[in-house]
């Protein structure tokens, strides 16, 4: 039985949710464990498959997330490994991927994106108000008619997080 580790970074729960949901998919065949990168940083050697996720806010990784990515590309391209980025607007996805990971990572499992969510009852301070803007600004924006992806608030994929979950069952 495989032994995973699902290490994360959130501001406002978006990137725990994804992994808690990812965890459901896998929890029936190998054991899991779920872990903040903020509270903890595991001995990744202790585990077969690696997951790591991190939200993107203002344009990038998380920092705790970021510097594990740095000191450990080595070895997260030897095992198998993927990352997953929880963010507001897909068509960035990789941009932000290009951009943030480190480019001596190599993921077997791939980079992939969770989505994520503007929900202001999350939030507190500066960013409620930034995300109350951002909203109201999505809701009145007149996009084009061929742009329909526009109308619509971002949300978690969890079409997405089905993909990894079967992708590492793959494994065996």
């Amino acid at each position: 039985m495989k032994n995973i580790l699902i290490l994360y970074a959130t501001n406002w729960g978006v990137t725990k949710q994804c992994a808690e949901m990812l965890e459901k998919q896998l929890n029936q065949r190998y054991t899991v464990t779920v872990m903040d990168i903020q509270k903890e940083r595991p001995a990744l050697s202790e585990y077969d498959v690696v997951i790591l996720g991190s939200n993107i806010r203002m344009g990038k990784i998380n920092r705790a997330m970021k510097k594990l990515l740095q000191e450990e590309a080595e070895y997260l391209s030897s095992v198998p490994t993927a990352v997953y980025l929880c963010l507001g607007y897909p068509r960035q996805f990789e941009e932000y991927a290009e951009l943030e990971l480190p480019k001596k990572l190599t993921c077997s499992l791939g980079v992939h994106c969770f989505g994520g969510e503007l929900k202001p009852e999350k939030l507190r301070g500066i960013d409620k108000w930034i995300v109350k803007m951002v909203r109201n600004s999505i809701r009145t924006q007149d996009f084009e008619e061929s742009d329909t992806d526009h109308h619509q608030l971002p949300e978690i994929l969890p079409e997405n997080i089905v993909l990894l979950a079967d992708k590492i069952k793959s494994l065996n």
